[in-house]
């Protein structure tokens, strides 16, 4: 799977160059899927953008952990 949660506070991002990125989650400044069929993201992180071969829809379980009970 090209992301997946690691701890509490990061996840662990497969690129399109098979490189494997440890990201804190809130150190994402924006995420986007601009393709026309939906199947990846964008990652902006410290001003890289990292491209996942895997849908937006993917993601909304780890702002839902994370963000869970916060209000």
């Amino acid at each position: 799977m090209p992301i997946e949660r690691v701890g509490n506070h990061f996840i662990e991002v497969l690129d399109e160059d098979g490189l494997r990125n440890l990201v804190r989650i809130n150190a994402i400044q924006q995420i986007c899927d601009v393709d026309e069929l939906r199947e990846e993201t964008y990652l902006t992180v410290a001003s890289r953008t990292i491209l996942v071969r895997t849908p937006l829809d993917g993601y909304g379980r780890f702002w839902r952990t994370k963000h869970q009970g916060a209000d």
